[in-house]
């Protein structure tokens, strides 16, 4: 049986899909909930810290938390793919496949994945889709070493990183880097939006536990598709990404 805590969050976090709580207004105060419920603040305040912790309200100092709505919250201190955060948030993730091929490495390449210039690298990009709404362009290498098992996937449906994993390719390390940039001619075609419209840019490296690159890629999300949270404390720091459609849509919201 859950404890009274997360009972208490789980009705919370109903309330806030139902609509109770809008998005944007502030959650009753920690007095307020411990009457309601009939519990001590200190339980109240363990809900609402895991409220925190999933993205449905955020903390302000000094005052109640926000509404921020149902949103699901991918921390990068997880080694999740894309494909897997959503499946684990009840969402269904896709992928339309713009191409695929296998090459010869070219400088970056060869710098990003470790390998010498000419070696094979696997080359994809797909529109990556959050319950078939085109949400991120995705551009990803690969080197040789897992080239042939990915060509054997299906690359539409599922997760790469997953299917990795179970094959003993195990993405342990993750390094991140997060910017701003205009959406392109290309870009804003096939994600749906204007040309040179705000896109959020996601570089990351993921590598084995002994360092070996095993996946580069260059992700662009619509602006409205993904918030970037972070949350930081004495122990230790966590950023997390967020789906931005919720906290407009209020509908439930890497490969």
């Amino acid at each position: 049986m859950a404890a009274r805590y997360q009972q208490i969050a789980q009705e919370l976090r109903e309330a806030i899909r139902q609509g109770e709580y809008a998005i944007g207004t502030l959650l009753p105060s920690e007095g307020e909930l411990a009457a309601r419920y009939a519990v001590s603040r200190g339980t109240v305040r363990q809900a609402v810290a895991a409220l925190e912790q999933d993205g449905s309200v955020a903390a302000r100092q000094g005052a109640r938390r926000v509404v921020l709505g149902e949103v699901p919250t991918h921390s990068f201190a997880e080694m999740q793919s894309f494909s897997m955060w959503a499946t684990s948030r009840g969402h269904r993730p896709g992928a339309d496949v713009l191409s695929v091929e296998v090459g010869a490495a070219r400088q970056e390449e060869a710098d990003r994945l470790r390998v010498n210039v000419g070696e094979d690298v696997l080359r994809l990009q797909r529109v990556r889709t959050l319950d078939d709404e085109p949400v991120m362009l995705e551009r990803s290498f690969f080197p040789g070493l897992v080239a042939e098992h990915i060509l054997a996937m299906d690359l539409t449906m599922g997760s790469i990183t997953e299917q990795l994993t179970a094959l003993g390719f195990v993405h342990a390390h993750g390094d991140h880097l997060i910017d701003a940039v205009s959406a392109t001619t290309l870009e804003a075609r096939l994600l749906g939006v204007r040309r040179g419209s705000p896109l959020l840019r996601q570089r990351w490296l993921a590598s084995s536990p002994t360092g070996q690159p095993l996946a580069w890629s260059e992700d662009s999300y619509r602006h409205d598709a993904v918030i970037i949270s972070v949350r930081n404390s004495m122990s230790a720091n966590t950023l997390a990404r967020l789906s931005g459609r919720d906290t407009t849509s209020g509908s439930p919201a890497r490969g």
